[in-house]
């Protein structure tokens, strides 16, 4: 039992691809419709009644599904040339599969998808194409309005029926609209009274802050206008220029710490100060 367990575990996968299913080649687009997906003319031309149609369909939507189904898939692995599929691949190619089915089996998302597929504006006509018709025409390339992202889009038939579809209710008349026209005036307008209070608080608090730091830089300047006139607490007298070049000319000297120095300048300093004195005698 042990020796099948372990020969089952190391027994490489089984290698397909399309064609042991009795497969077309998977498409080589990066988005391929659902008819390319499961090789299906997008006219039913070629299918005489419906049930041709819907045999066909599910028959390759059996054939894919063995091949593709997560469940399933594990059990071999899927080549297309010298590439094998990895299982995201795979999966990635399930999901598609079966969108596309979800297409392909009902006949009014079948012609919706297939209106989505031929709409241009080269059938446009004058007079006889409804705003709804040239408006899709104009913007079938758009891929918001893709059969993927707003399928509704493409099964209304009118303007009503889009709006019915997508939210829900019926477009509002004439009198609804003039009754919501004040309305929205009303709230375009308190919106816009609270954002121009918004914008004024927000101008007086800049103006504010611009005095501040003008008054501040004012401040400063006086600050640094007596720092100067008082010559940033140092004086201008002889006897403090005095006092500051001895003190200078020490800083400069090997023995500027020697208190005979010192001695030296305090008794200069001091015959100065009494010359200064004896003048006023």
């Amino acid at each position: 039992m042990l020796l099948c367990i372990r020969r089952y575990a190391t027994e490489a996968k089984r290698q397909v691809n399309h064609s042991h299913f009795d497969l077309h080649a998977w498409p080589k687009s990066k988005r391929p419709s659902p008819h390319d997906i499961f090789d299906m003319d997008p006219s039913e031309s070629a299918y005489k009644t419906r049930r041709e149609y819907d045999s066909k369909l599910k028959s390759t939507y059996k054939k894919l599904i063995k091949m593709y189904h997560p469940d399933l898939a594990v059990s071999h692995d899927i080549v297309e040339g010298s590439t094998t599929l990895l299982a995201s691949k795979k999966r990635a190619r399930f999901d598609e599969i079966q969108k596309a089915y979800e297409v392909l089996k009902d006949p009014r998302k079948r012609i919706a998808y297939k209106k989505y597929e031929q709409t241009t504006w080269d059938d446009y006509k004058p007079g006889k194409t409804s705003s709804f018709e040239a408006y899709r025409m104009a913007n079938a390339h758009r891929r918001q309005y893709s059969y993927e992202n707003d399928p509704k889009f493409w099964h209304a038939a009118t303007w009503e029926d889009y709006y019915q579809m997508k939210w829900g209710r019926s477009p509002p008349t004439a009198e609804e609209l003039e009754k919501n026209k004040w309305k929205i005036l009303y709230k375009v307008l308190i919106v816009a009274s609270v954002a121009v209070v918004l914008q004024v608080m927000l101008a007086i608090e800049r103006t504010d802050e611009f005095n501040r730091q003008t008054r501040l830089m004012n401040l400063r300047a006086d600050a640094d206008l007596r720092d100067s006139y008082n010559n940033f607490d140092e004086g201008r007298s002889q006897f403090q220029r005095m006092r500051r070049f001895l003190l200078y000319r020490r800083s400069g000297l090997d023995g500027r710490d020697d208190e005979a120095t010192k001695k030296e300048e305090n008794d200069i300093l001091t015959r100065f100060a009494q010359q200064q004195v004896d003048k006023f005698k």
